[in-house]
């Protein structure tokens, strides 16, 4: 049976050092006896069966009218949201509570009473009221102007600073706060950030979690709120999907590859989207066996990369090459329309002699950045009684990023985000292992 990448949850466990803010968390399937969302009575193909249901909320960016704003751009390429989980704590005295964790997008937000449409959660709803150091944020103020105008912030009908946010799985809109977040409980002194509350939100956010907290690239996110603290550096390191062990995410000093690592490599990025907090990186080519498929040389940052993302969107062209120099290595009679999301597929009978027979495939990023996957557990995917492939073809939705590197592609892989140095590095590890 293969294993697959963990989709998780995220234990908070922090500590300060006198070089800044380290922040270390254990990484815990969202479907784990420790996540809100558990349902022991899922059996394996149940939870295979959801990760593909729940990754075709997979949107392009869309539209979307409203009432209070402007029109809004939903949030996110290759988003899908409720696999991983971040507990924290809000407020004084401090609420506990679960959020979404998203590499993709910058806001941070819970639900919040008075909440006017809310999707159930496991926890209380947050209710600012009750806390003693929430503050609400003028729409005037320099931080509702960190929201790009005419799309997510402004006053409404209200001096208060409002926003709307929409993402491939739902939609959330509210006032703009600042509240102590604190990630290592009661003990921890915490932080003032910036966050917004939720008093409509709608959508499958199936984590049953409060909210999300981003770690994009954007103002309003984790990583840039806390900032210096944590020297703009974050890490993950993801475990194969129902692994006993855990994986790591990582704030601060502690996120950094070590140098001496000797497969450690680096590509820079540049970021996008809507809000200008998606990280993109520029794919170069993919070599199968001794074959390489190139890129065109003049797309830069053609490439999002997202812990929220799953599979590894390519463009269809480009995708045609790389499946047949697959299929010609494997020399196995694959299934066809097998599936809604997945085009290459075989029996799981044959799956040993499948995995045997993967060839050889490195992908490259700009800097020299090549990585070697593996046919188990980052690129087949068990699906009922097939293995698919997960690549997976995506028309360009007119943004211009054309591939989308999702995180089974990530398991066992270190991958660290520096937001000052305006790279990407990756190091090859068995994350179960990782300190």
């Amino acid at each position: 049976m293969l294993a697959l990448p963990l989709f998780s949850i995220l234990l908070f466990s922090l500590s300060t050092s006198i070089n800044g803010l380290s922040i270390d968390l254990d990484l815990v399937h969202r479907d784990s006896p420790l996540s809100p969302s558990y349902n022991s009575s899922s059996s394996f193909t149940d939870l295979t069966r959801n990760v593909r249901l729940r990754s075709l909320t997979r949107s392009k960016r869309l539209i979307l009218q409203t009432d209070i704003l402007q029109p809004v751009i939903i949030q996110g390429q290759g988003i899908t949201l409720g696999e991983y989980l971040v507990k924290i704590h809000i407020g004084s005295p401090p609420l506990e509570t679960w959020a979404i964790a998203d590499s993709g997008s910058d806001l941070i937000w819970v639900q919040c009473l008075p909440c006017h449409t809310c999707y159930p959660q496991n926890s209380p709803i947050f209710n600012p009221s009750t806390s003693s150091t929430y503050k609400i944020v003028s729409c005037h103020s320099k931080a509702c102007a960190f929201f790009p105008k005419g799309y997510y912030g402004g006053c409404g009908n209200s001096k208060q600073c409002r926003y709307q946010y929409g993402y491939g799985a739902g939609t959330t809109s509210g006032d703009l706060g600042r509240d102590m977040f604190s990630f290592g409980g009661n003990d921890d002194k915490g932080s003032l950030l910036l966050f917004g509350c939720g008093r409509d939100n709608t959508g499958v956010f199936s984590s049953k979690s409060s909210g999300i907290v981003g770690l994009g690239a954007g103002p309003l996110s984790l990583v840039s709120q806390l900032g210096s603290e944590i020297g703009y550096i974050f890490s993950y390191c993801l475990v194969p999907y129902f692994s006993n062990y855990t994986g790591k995410l990582k704030l601060g000093k502690e996120a950094k590859i070590s140098r001496s690592h000797r497969a450690v490599s680096s590509t820079p990025f540049i970021t996008g989207g809507a809000t200008n907090s998606n990280y993109l990186i520029t794919l170069e080519g993919v070599t199968v066996g001794n074959k390489t498929v190139k890129t065109s040389p003049k797309r830069e940052g053609n490439t999002i990369i997202d812990s929220g993302g799953t599979w590894f969107f390519m463009e269809p062209r480009f995708y045609t090459k790389v499946e047949a120099l697959i299929k010609e290595s494997i020399g196995v009679e694959e299934v066809k329309n097998a599936s809604d999301l997945f085009k290459l597929c075989y029996s799981n009978k044959h799956d040993e002699s499948i995995i045997n027979k993967f060839p050889d495939l490195v992908v490259h990023f700009k800097g020299g950045a090549d990585l070697h996957l593996k046919s188990d557990p980052n690129l087949l995917f068990p699906q009922d009684d097939l293995i698919c492939l997960a690549i997976i073809p995506q028309e360009d939705d007119g943004s211009g990023i054309l591939f989308d590197y999702g995180n089974v592609l990530q398991v066992n892989f270190q991958v660290e985000y520096d937001l000052e140095a305006k790279k990407i590095s990756f190091a090859p590890a068995t994350c179960s292992k990782l300190n």
